[in-house]
């Protein structure tokens, strides 16, 4: 079974997409950016679902760290925003990011996210993700 870091610290947002995706996905959560990264080493994700705005730090700073780690620089981190402006959206996507969805989650669209990710992944194409 693949495997999705949810990185939020709204445990609302967590229990949401758990519910969505946890029959098809071994999922887990983590709040700030020091656990999301640790949690990424230890736990090796597929996908890592991350909120643009953590309270504690920018996600965009856990998004750099995550990418400039040899041991987790190559798990697609897929953006996530109740409200995000095209800028932003872009601005992730220069750093990195394989994807963005929008709170709160709409079951089809959340599934074909990870979906197309974890197959281009899967596939090797990591140049594209």
């Amino acid at each position: 079974m693949k495997r999705v870091l949810i990185a939020d610290d709204m445990p609302t947002v967590y229990e949401q997409a758990r519910e969505i995706i946890g029959s098809r996905y071994e999922v887990s959560n983590a709040l700030t950016g020091d656990e999301i990264v640790e949690a990424a080493k230890r736990e090796r994700p597929d996908v890592i679902l991350l909120d643009m705005f953590l309270d504690e730090e920018m996600s965009e700073g856990v998004l750099m760290r995550l990418k400039e780690d040899e041991e987790t620089k190559d798990i697609p981190v897929i953006i996530t925003a109740s409200d995000a402006s095209i800028m932003a959206v872009s601005r992730y996507y220069k750093l990195g990011a394989a994807d963005f969805v929008k709170k709160p989650f709409v079951e089809n669209v959340l599934f074909r996210r990870i979906d197309v990710v974890c197959a281009l992944k899967d596939d090797g194409h990591t140049d594209l993700i």
